[in-house]
């Protein structure tokens, strides 16, 4: 009985040091708890958080630059006629004139470019057609699937140019009445246009 006895009181002694250090273990974890912030959490995550700052001031720099860098129109014009400190009516008319007829020019340019590209897309597919009407009868199966699928680009194309030059027909006015009124609220010239 004697020895029962000192088993049982060492089995009690080795779960009480047992539970004992577990209960130490569990303060100790309490003690020193450190939570981690989800990376989702941006509100509290101070990594997300510096990062989100740091890309807004990015952002807020990089639109002050691009305000900065906004072409000066009028530069080009003001160099051609050596960039004289102040302006008299004439020379504001002349450069409101030059301006804008480089502007018209530019359009012009770009509404022939587009025209050109137009007609040369035409003409290959009606050259094509004339072909194909010529050397319909012996052709292979491969070079009607050929024709067909050139027919269906160069009409993909035509469509696509006849757009782009609607489109350019239609902003043109708008661009050049939009450069109207930005010259005529130019600081530089609005004094002597008036």
């Amino acid at each position: 009985q004697l020895s029962l006895r000192r088993v049982r009181e060492a089995v009690v002694s080795t779960q009480s040091t047992g539970v004992r250090d577990i209960l130490e273990g569990r303060t100790q974890e309490e003690l020193t708890t450190e939570l981690s912030v989800s990376i989702y959490d941006t509100a509290r995550n101070d990594t997300a958080k510096k990062r989100r700052e740091e890309l807004e001031r990015k952002r807020k720099d990089d639109e002050a630059r691009r305000e900065e860098m906004e072409l000066d129109y009028l530069a080009p014009f003001l160099a051609r006629i050596g960039a004289p400190a102040k302006l008299t009516p004439e020379l504001a008319q002349q450069l409101r004139d030059d301006c804008l007829k480089d502007l018209k020019d530019r359009l012009v340019d770009m509404a022939n470019l587009i025209q050109g590209r137009f007609e040369k897309e035409t003409q290959q597919l009606q050259w094509k057609q004339n072909w194909y009407q010529q050397n319909q009868t012996t052709m292979t199966k491969e070079e009607e699937e050929q024709y067909v699928s050139f027919c269906s680009e160069a009409m993909f194309k035509i469509h696509i140019l006849e757009e782009r030059l609607n489109r350019h027909k239609e902003l043109a006015p708008q661009k050049y009445v939009a450069l109207e009124a930005k010259l005529m609220a130019d600081a530089r010239l609005s004094e002597l246009l008036s």
